[in-house]
């Protein structure tokens, strides 16, 4: 009979020991990482996708009056900000940024600035039903921003994942 309980106590003591590490795996547990877009508002969750440092992002815009095209190319740092590499536009004009110190050429009727290397923790918009477009990931569209109610402000952030029962 000593035997017995001698077992069970052994049993509930380890148990007891093993709960922190399986609420740690089943909670805390950095699982990965995720490109987040909220909405600024409200704080709803629009969309998100598995990202990781290394990873390739563009936006697509139609700018100003012209109805130019902007397209803006992004890497995820390895601390999981947005650095901007290089910005493609048709033509010079109001807010484009003509005086950047950066290597520019034109290719296929776009102007190219390259090798800008400017670190963003978050990006931030104020949407356009019309003139947003589309986000890539690696080269495959995401997102459309047209989708949303026009003047929406979003949060694009990376955020860790946490929690094996939690992950994306």
């Amino acid at each position: 009979m000593k035997e017995f309980f001698k077992r069970r106590l052994t049993m509930a003591v380890l148990l007891l020991a093993a709960a922190p590490a399986l609420v740690w795996w089943a909670f805390f547990m950095p699982c990965g990482t995720q490109l987040r877009l909220t909405d600024r508002t409200s704080g709803a969750v629009i969309a998100q996708w598995p990202a990781a440092a290394g990873d390739k992002l563009s936006l697509e815009i139609e700018h100003s009056f012209e109805h130019i095209p902007w397209y803006e190319f992004y890497t995820v740092t390895d601390d999981l900000h947005f650095n901007l590499d290089a910005i493609a536009v048709a033509g010079y004009g109001a807010g484009i940024p003509a005086e950047m110190d950066v290597p520019t050429r034109i290719e296929d009727g776009l102007v190219w600035m390259e090798d800008i290397n400017s670190d963003f923790p978050t990006l931030h918009w104020i949407t356009s039903n019309r003139f947003m477009k589309t986000f890539t990931l690696n080269g495959a569209e995401i997102f459309d921003f047209r989708s949303l109610p026009d003047a929406s402000r979003v949060q694009a952030e990376i955020i860790m994942t946490r929690g094996y029962l939690f992950r994306g």
